[in-house]
């Protein structure tokens, strides 16, 4: 009887342990869902009317510079130079699509259906990338990993942004991956050469 008696309290006690880190853990999961990253976000890409970044561009093999800017503003949103909008909320850096940045970093992958019906599913890979361009060595560049499925199915294409500490993005690597003959084959590479941001 006594063995029955303490057996039942061990489960007692393992079950209410495990309640309590339970209620623990829905609590944090409560408090992720109302915390807000806009500061964050912002520290790894620069929103502000002048903020300037110069690239070099290679795309299939030929080469090329291109300029944005932020021209203007339409309430939350920052407006470039080529005509896209951006802005940061408590979630991280979106356009008018998509995240493109998310936080918290590296909680898990999200999901954008484009008016194409086309699937993006985005994940931060890496959050302390040494990343080297024109512009210089970026330490502590985070990597967010872009995977973008093909409608047939057979191809998928790759993209790699890596944001740096107050600059914004330093690089974007695309590849294209052929599924039915596993190879990757190169598509477009832009290097920041120099940025001017607030």
């Amino acid at each position: 009887m006594k063995k029955l008696f303490l057996l039942f309290s061990v489960f007692i006690l393992a079950f209410s342990v495990s309640c309590g880190s339970a209620d623990k853990k829905k609590d944090s999961e409560k408090n992720y869902h109302l915390a807000d990253y806009k500061d964050s976000a912002l520290r790894y890409f620069p929103l502000a009317v002048g903020n300037t970044w110069k690239y070099k561009v290679n795309y299939f093999g030929q080469s090329g510079e291109q300029e944005i800017s932020i021209v203007g503003t339409d309430g939350e949103w920052f407006i470039d130079n080529t005509g896209a909008k951006l802005k940061a909320d408590r979630h991280g850096i979106r356009d008018e699509g998509r995240y493109i940045m998310k936080f918290p970093l590296q909680l898990e992958s999200w999901l954008t259906i484009t008016k194409e019906k086309t699937r993006e599913i985005r994940k931060t890979e890496g959050v302390d990338e040494t990343v080297t361009v024109p512009a210089g060595t970026f330490e502590g560049t985070i990597k967010v990993h872009t995977y973008v499925e093909h409608r047939n199915k057979k191809v998928v294409l790759h993209s790699y942004h890596y944001f740096a500490l107050k600059v914004g993005i330093v690089k974007i690597v695309t590849v294209l991956e052929d599924l039915k003959e596993d190879k990757v084959y190169p598509q477009t590479t832009l290097e920041l050469v120099s940025y001017n941001v607030e």
